[in-house]
């Protein structure tokens, strides 16, 4: 039995007989790793019931991994800025017991898609930054299959995933949720749960809007998934999982630190800027309209034009409170004196619902010195009493018809 366990024993018996090995296939900063984080040993042995052979094997494995993978030298100049602003992988939410909720949205998911290596890569980015951050729990993943067909379901890439919770990182996973899983897929999630071994079929769990309610509250649910939580999703990249659960989310509504101001249409703003004015004319002033055929369909790209008005360069970032509704590229980035910049904002398909709840805040602020270095590395260091906030409500025209759905200011 578990309960009767010498933990302390097995973890110096593992540890002997992993570093008595050679250990030229291994990276060093792992083998150090090894050798003096208890915790790391203790999480193959919990994940092979204390087998001491079972959890040499793994550990032995996940290693050479890691090395091949060069998963200790990725960081956040590894990805180009569009795999960041997909609405494809995000936090959202936390679990019962305060499990970072980490959403991956499958119907956007192609096989053989080009970004289909770094979208691996990055995925084991996160879940490495998870596994070290402070204040450290585990995660319970949500694979969002609504809307998903056969073209989405790609059998190494699901497996690549399960391997990188159940085995590469053997302590980061709660549960791994399979929401609203069409029946047409049921043929192909039977061939991927017979690749797999006992105990990682044990922790799938097929789940619907009402059963996912076990694991998650409704109130920390996205929208999108039959919850009420319409706050902003985490950016992963910048928070790098450091007090993930403590720091609590903030809709717009609740920041108030950043100045607010209106844009000016004024058409002598170029040159004689009013300093108490926003450092970049916004258009649409107030409201981004979205145009569809019908609810399940894609929009036409909107665009968010913004005008410098400043005669040194403005630092912009734009954010959604609904990030899994949207494509919006690019997020980032640096307008000359003078110059304009457009931002594409592309409602996605299933979103026009509920979109008339969403918002768009473009931050901006001015950059005193030349500056061409990281963009979104700049920002962290951005004072907020430095930035000025532009705020625009979003709606949706059906056929022509605005949407009826109540617009929550």
């Amino acid at each position: 039995m578990e309960d009767q366990v010498d933990e302390e024993s097995l973890i110096v018996q593992l540890r002997t007989a992993f570093l008595q090995q050679n250990l030229e296939p291994f990276d060093s900063r792992d083998v150090s790793k090894i050798r003096n984080d208890d915790r790391a040993v203790l999480a193959y042995l919990k994940n092979c019931r204390f087998n001491l052979e079972k959890a040499f094997n793994m550990m032995t494995e996940s290693l050479k991994w890691r090395k091949s993978f060069g998963v200790n030298d990725i960081n956040k100049e590894s990805f180009s800025p569009d795999l960041l602003t997909d609405p494809y992988l995000y936090f959202k939410g936390y679990g019962k017991h305060g499990e970072p909720l980490l959403v991956l949205q499958l119907q956007y998911h192609k096989k053989e898609s080009e970004k289909l290596p770094d979208l691996k890569k990055y995925i084991a980015y996160l879940l490495e930054n998870r596994e070290g951050a402070k204040d450290y729990k585990k995660v319970i993943m949500l694979f969002n299959m609504s809307g998903c067909g056969l073209s989405n379901i790609d059998y190494d890439f699901i497996k690549y995933l399960i391997s990188l919770l159940t085995e590469y990182y053997p302590d980061i996973l709660d549960n791994l949720l399979v929401f609203e899983m069409p029946r047409l897929l049921s043929a192909a999630w039977t061939i991927i749960k017979n690749m797999l071994d006992e105990d990682s079929r044990d922790a799938i769990k097929f789940v619907n809007k009402s059963d996912v309610l076990e694991y998650v509250e409704k109130d920390q649910l996205p929208i999108s998934l039959g919850g009420t939580n319409e706050v902003a999703a985490t950016n992963v990249m910048e928070n790098e999982f450091q007090s993930l659960v403590d720091k609590k989310q903030v809709t717009f509504t609740q920041q108030t630190s950043p100045r607010r101001t209106q844009s000016t249409t004024s058409s002598d703003s170029k040159t004689s800027p009013d300093k108490n004015m926003s450092p970049l004319q916004v258009t649409p002033h107030d409201t981004l309209t979205f145009s569809v055929q019908q609810s399940n369909a894609e929009s036409l790209p909107q665009a968010i034009k913004m005008v410098n008005n400043r005669e040194v360069q403005v630092a912009y970032k734009v954010k959604t409170t609904a990030p899994e509704h949207y494509r919006v590229k690019p997020t980032v980035g640096i307008i000359e004196p003078g110059q304009e910049c457009e931002v594409s904002v592309q409602l996605t398909p299933g979103s026009a619902v509920t979109a008339s709840r969403d918002r768009f805040l473009v931050q901006c602020t001015e950059i005193t010195s030349p500056f061409k270095g990281d963009i979104t590395e700049y920002w962290r260091s951005v004072e907020q009493g430095k930035v000025t906030e532009h705020r625009l409500r979003c709606k949706v025209v059906m056929n022509g018809v605005p949407s009826k759905r109540k617009l929550i200011i």
